[in-house]
Parts: structure tokens; C-alpha cells; sequence
């Protein structure tokens, strides 16, 4: 396990939102990208991650890389619409959850659900609080 305190939820690195799940100890890096090598781009500029390419993936994406010394898993999620994001976030979830031994099921299907809505929640009200300072730049009338 790191030594680094984490004291966040979750917070904007560059282009990249990292979310810290206190209850599972898992990291997320969310990307907003509309395919597939916008989010390469954005891994390899900000991460020094070269992800490899595919053809004409759209929509989204989950994956999992080891970072560090530790050896630190960390899901990877990109995507754009609401519905893919929802969609990939499911993804990331079942894999945090069925590797810490908890595999889908009527007994936890709660734990699922409270997981999905977290990570959610913390992508959808950074990008909307995110969204907000944008448009409060650039002068544009902001409401709530």
C-alpha cells in the first residue's frame, strides 16, 4: 500500500478526474473523451501511459493499469455521453467488487448499487461544477 495520504474524494488533474473510493481503497481516473485516441492522447500526455490503439472505438472504455512501486491497480474510464460513462462506470465496479470477493448477487446487489452511485455522482458533479468555472471564465451567465 502507498504511503501517500490521500485527503480527496476526487479533484482534476489536467483533464483527468482521480476519484478515491475510501470504502474499497480503489482508485479512478476518469477521462472525458469522445474515442478512443482522444483518450490515449490525454494518457500518454498526462501519464506517460501508451495505450494501445484500436479502430474506431467510440462511446467508451474501462480498463486497468498497475501504477508504481505498490503496484497500485487503477481503473482506467473514459467516455462522454451520460449513458456510456453510467455504462463504463458499471464495468469498473464489477471488477473492483468481484476482485475483493464480492461477486454480483442478490446478497450484494446493494453494495453494487451504492458503489455505482458513488462514482457516478462524483464524475457527473465534477463535470458539472467544472462546466460552471468554464463558463464563469470565459463570462458567460451561470445558472443553478
Amino acid at each position: 500500500m502507498s504511503k501517500t495520504k490521500i485527503k480527496y474524494v476526487s479533484k482534476w488533474v489536467g483533464k483527468i478526474l482521480h476519484i478515491y473510493d475510501f470504502t474499497y481503497r480503489q482508485n479512478y481516473y476518469f477521462i472525458f473523451a469522445k474515442t478512443h485516441k482522444e483518450y490515449r492522447d490525454i494518457c500518454k500526455r498526462q501519464l506517460k501511459n501508451n495505450i494501445q490503439p484500436k479502430e474506431n472505438e467510440t462511446g467508451g472504455g474501462f480498463n486497468v493499469f498497475t501504477h508504481g512501486k505498490d503496484k497500485t491497480k487503477v481503473c482506467y474510464i473514459w467516455a462522454f455521453l451520460k449513458r456510456n460513462i453510467i455504462h463504463e462506470c458499471m464495468h469498473a465496479i464489477s471488477y473492483v467488487l468481484r476482485h475483493r470477493g464480492i461477486p454480483l448477487n442478490d446478497d450484494t446487489e446493494e453494495a453494487y448499487a451504492y458503489s455505482l452511485g458513488f462514482l457516478t455522482e462524483e464524475i457527473f458533479d465534477n463535470w458539472k461544477n467544472s462546466r460552471v468555472k468554464a463558463d464563469r471564465k470565459k463570462g458567460r451567465k451561470v445558472e443553478r
